[in-house]
């Protein structure tokens, strides 16, 4: 009996995991989020931040991040204060990116407001090159809520691939969901 109690057990957690499809991130901010993975990616573990990818994570790749807005950025000194505009905000992104030497001709194409599920934030459209001669077209949503800055960006390594996977970002869009975070 108590075998079966234990397989019983053992079934049902793994088909649990088997079909959900959501990854949620919970980090030293006040919130946290969860979100469906479209059919096919797969996601490659990171500590900081979601990241998820179709072939190989040099051809697309979508990442999706809840960061504490006292956290610096890589590339700029400037700095996401709680209750900043979107449009404040885009500008701190912005300047990161143009000052991150490994984005080789960076041209910002588009930079409007953007809602991302109820949250006012902004969305950036950007091209840019790499070391190797690549060129990447990159999607990047942005919000803040209360001490959390989130951040959704899909990127592909052409136009072919970006239109091919771009509905796969939106899927997962269409499903991220805010959560409180539960601190530990």
């Amino acid at each position: 009996m108590k075998k079966v109690f234990w397989v019983t057990l053992f079934l049902f957690a793994a088909s649990f995991l088997a079909c959900t499809h959501t990854g949620g991130v919970s980090r030293p901010t006040a919130y946290s989020f969860t979100i469906d993975l479209p059919e096919g990616w797969r996601k490659i573990e990171n500590n900081r931040y979601l990241f998820v990818t179709k072939e190989n994570s040099f051809e697309q790749y979508i990442m999706v991040q809840n960061r504490p807005i006292s956290r610096p950025f890589r590339s700029t000194k400037k700095k996401i204060r709680k209750g900043m505009l979107p449009e404040e905000a885009a500008q701190v992104i912005i300047d990161d990116l143009v000052s991150d030497q490994n984005l080789v001709n960076l041209r910002i194409l588009k930079n409007t407001p953007a809602n991302v599920k109820g949250n006012k934030g902004f969305k950036i459209l950007f091209v840019h090159g790499d070391s190797q001669g690549r060129t990447f077209k990159t999607l990047y949503y942005g919000f803040i809520k209360a001490d959390t800055f989130f951040n959704l960006r899909f990127s592909a390594s052409n136009q072919a691939l970006f239109q091919k996977d771009i509905q796969a970002f939106n899927f997962m869009l269409d499903s991220f969901q805010v959560v409180k975070a539960i601190k530990s």
